[in-house]
């Protein structure tokens, strides 16, 4: 763990190379006062694979913003089945609860390694009150927290298993060097995001492939040669 002094990262004076502090979309509209507003050090932090970030239950003391990788929310119902809530990615803002001094009502864990930024929430509380820039963006991104989370449900759990696993394969799709790609995970990890059995995964890949696509399905990446053609796909049933 590192702590970054927030108005050195800002300048852009920090050793750390993937430190987002002044691109962050929660600080992006802060000028040079606000950071001088700021006592508090901010934790620079990265986790291994399967990692606990914070347990479901706790009363957390921090937000986070993820840097780097993907973690997810992971949600143990009263009858003991679990479901992945949200799959956080780059950028993206969490734990939020924290500001309302509420326990956290999912589990944050890591899939792979991830990086973050650890933020008090009591720091962001008392710049969000003397900084309306911030207060715009904490709000900006706690709509879009819940809007990730109804688009969540809308688009990964309704529909026929392969169409759950184009869109959850669309949404997250990125160009690199020409080639589109999409991260994949354990299966178990997308059948707990997607409400389908194991199986169903492997299967729905396999019918995705043999369509054409998708194609080099691996264990972490999958190609998708063409994105009009996926998103055709995709808009079935909608």
């Amino acid at each position: 763990m590192r702590d970054i002094e927030v108005k050195i990262a800002w300048q852009g004076q920090s050793n750390c190379q993937s430190c987002s502090i002044r691109s962050s979309v929660l600080f992006s509209e802060l000028n040079e006062e606000d950071f001088s507003k700021i006592h508090a050090p901010i934790d620079d932090l990265h986790f291994e694979s399967g990692a606990t970030i914070y347990a479901q239950g706790e009363h957390g003391q921090n937000l986070y913003t993820l840097r780097e990788g993907f973690v997810k929310l992971l949600h143990l119902n009263e009858d003991g089945t679990e479901r992945i809530v949200r799959l956080i990615k780059h950028g993206d803002l969490f734990g939020m609860e924290a500001l309302l001094g509420s326990a956290h009502e999912s589990s944050a864990i890591a899939l792979g390694r991830v990086y973050l930024c650890r933020l008090p929430a009591s720091m962001i509380v008392t710049l969000g009150e003397e900084s309306p820039r911030l207060h715009r963006q904490m709000m900006k991104k706690w709509g879009e927290a819940l809007s990730q989370s109804e688009t969540w449900f809308s688009q990964m759990n309704t529909g026929r298993a392969d169409l759950r696993i184009a869109r959850f394969l669309l949404a997250l799709a990125k160009e690199h060097e020409g080639v589109i790609k999409a991260p994949l995970f354990k299966r178990e990890d997308m059948g707990l995001m997607m409400d389908i059995k194991l199986e169903t995964v492997s299967r729905s890949l396999a019918s995705l492939s043999e369509m054409n696509m998708v194609t080099d399905v691996g264990r972490s990446f999958v190609t998708i040669p063409d994105l009009e053609k996926l998103k055709k796909f995709c808009q079935q049933g909608l």
